[in-house]
């Protein structure tokens, strides 16, 4: 109460949605600092219309982003929306599973993995501001040559995936970012193998590299049931080091794995 009021500024943002709609709550104040919160379906809603105010209003006050209250079984939205538009807080249901968990798990693997990331470039500029859904040229293209993996062999029991037989093994690797680089590819499928070796090539172009991030998935093909997961990845584009890398998988819940690895080779080219 009786610290400066400089100070009190600092560490007090005021929360609130002011009255008259979207348009109204965007509106950014030179002299004062705003905290916005949203749900994902408000934020989607707004940033069909309101895309480019929204990465303007997040260059000087906070947005925070939360799920649903439909989602009861704990699943979770797609955190690019967000990140795409400056949101600096979006809340996730920690304690649940799935591809956006782990895509959230990613990105905050970057930085060390403190738990902080600096908000990038491209959604600072105040004369350039960044539309997620605008086409861009491309500013460089990833290439992935999945070569071979090993080790469930010693982290899963030997009928885990096939009970009279080896594992057939497939890999699905692609890209998480704005729409226009978000995609995902497969590998052939080989059979009987616990240590596949495929050796397939994979490009991506990426039209905002600063956001993106590399998923990288295995399962094994079962023909008459749900194909069972063998373990998943994902990193950021910014943090990738070229070269041939041994990259460990993580289980459901985003632990790695004891011995799972697959080898690749990672350029930009």
């Amino acid at each position: 109460k009786n610290e400066p009021p400089q100070y009190k500024n600092m560490i007090a943002i005021q929360a609130g949605k002011p009255k008259g709609g979207m348009v109204e709550c965007l509106k950014v104040d030179p002299d004062k600092v705003r905290r916005l919160s949203l749900s994902e379906e408000q934020l989607e809603k707004a940033s069909e219309k309101y895309a480019k105010q929204i990465v303007r209003f997040t260059q000087r006050n906070m947005l925070r982003i939360y799920p649903k209250g439909t989602r009861i079984t704990s699943s979770n939205y797609n955190p690019l929306v967000g990140w795409s538009h400056g949101a600096q807080m979006v809340a996730f249901n920690m304690q649940g599973q799935g591809k956006s968990l782990w895509v959230m798990q990613g990105m905050f693997r970057a930085n060390g993995g403190c738990g902080y990331i600096k908000k990038p470039d491209i959604l600072l500029k105040p004369d350039a501001i960044f539309d997620p859904e605008a086409p861009l040229p491309v500013k460089t293209t990833l290439r992935v040559t999945i070569y071979m993996g090993e080790g469930w062999y010693y982290d899963f029991p030997h009928t885990h995936f096939d009970r009279y037989s080896p594992p057939d093994f497939y890999t699905k690797v692609g890209i998480a970012g704005v729409p226009a680089d978000k995609v995902m590819k497969k590998t052939k499928t080989l059979e009987d193998s616990w240590i596949p070796s495929w050796d397939e090539v994979f490009e991506f172009p990426l039209t905002v590299p600063e956001l993106a991030l590399l998923r990288i998935e295995v399962h094994e093909y079962d023909m008459s049931e749900k194909d069972d997961f063998g373990g998943q990845t994902c990193m950021p584009i910014s943090e990738l080091r070229q070269g041939i890398r041994a990259v460990s998988l993580r289980n459901e819940d985003g632990v790695k794995c004891r011995s799972v690895k697959l080898l690749v080779r990672l350029e930009f080219v």
